[in-house]
């Protein structure tokens, strides 16, 4: 299987001083993934104003994180805080088996920024027991969880432990194929998990305008609903679908044009 390499952080220039310590590349490894820091050459060198800049576009970038998540898959941001809180909040022995598998699952989750594989798109299945990850769920005080209001933990474990466990319940992110429905098949989160590849299309066709000689692409920045059985575009916007996360990426785009270096940059 591909390996897959992720930045996890730079530094400055490489020693010049023979006797200084080798940079460490690389950092951790689990199941195929290899986690790597990198040098960037030159960093050190630059200025406040520019290290400021690259802060401020980090920070926006960081904000659109759960979106990423949601948009990957449905149910994508109530596993992930799940795993998040048992891993912050658990009081168990931590040196067992079952629970060094827990943290792998966890880490290949935040790799792929959801269930399903980066590079397979198949959903990663746990390597602990349903009993085990139960277990690890009682233990921590239900309002470190993301129990939906007057929900039990009971019914919370009932609701995710299919989506965790089965192997057959939203099995692949993106379906490819001739013969097969690549919308209702598939189970990223552009469209809803009932909606027909037919529907899309159709849905795009009637919004297409004839006269129009620009170059549009339709859907780029929604997710088609079904509501009260009929189809509609949620935008995202300010004021529409993530709209306190994409407000908090203006804020940190604005604090970004603040220190660019040019007009040019400013205007990008």
């Amino acid at each position: 299987m591909m390996a897959g390499f992720i930045l996890l952080s730079c530094s400055g220039d490489k020693h010049k001083n023979s006797a200084a310590p080798v940079f460490d590349y690389k950092t951790e490894r689990f199941k195929e993934i290899i986690l790597s820091n990198y040098e960037v050459p030159g960093f050190d060198k630059l200025d406040l104003k520019q290290k400021v800049l690259i802060y401020y576009l980090s920070q926006a970038s960081l904000e659109g994180r759960d979106i990423v998540y949601d948009q990957n898959f449905k149910y994508n941001l109530l596993i992930r805080r799940t795993l998040e809180s048992i891993c912050l909040n658990y009081q168990g022995n931590k040196e067992e088996e079952e629970y060094k598998s827990f943290e792998i699952y966890l880490k290949r989750i935040w790799f792929s920024n959801g269930l399903h594989h980066y590079f397979s798109s198949r959903k990663i299945m746990p390597e602990f027991s349903k009993e085990y990850f139960k277990k690890m769920v009682k233990s921590i005080d239900s309002s470190l969880l993301p129990v939906k209001k007057g929900m039990s933990v009971d019914a919370f474990l009932k609701e995710i432990i299919p989506i965790m466990f089965d192997p057959n319940l939203y099995p692949v992110k993106i379906i490819q194929g001739k013969d097969v429905d690549v919308i209702l098949e598939s189970c990223s989160n552009f469209y809803d998990l009932d909606i027909t590849q037919k529907e899309v299309v159709d849905f795009y066709e009637r919004m297409q305008n004839a006269e129009d000689s620009t170059s549009v692409s339709y859907g780029i920045n929604s997710k088609l609903v079904k509501k009260n059985g009929k189809l509609q575009e949620e935008v995202w916007k300010v004021g529409g679908l993530y709209s306190d996360a994409i407000e908090r990426v203006i804020y940190w785009l604005e604090l970004a044009k603040g220190v660019a270096e040019n007009g040019k940059q400013k205007k990008v």
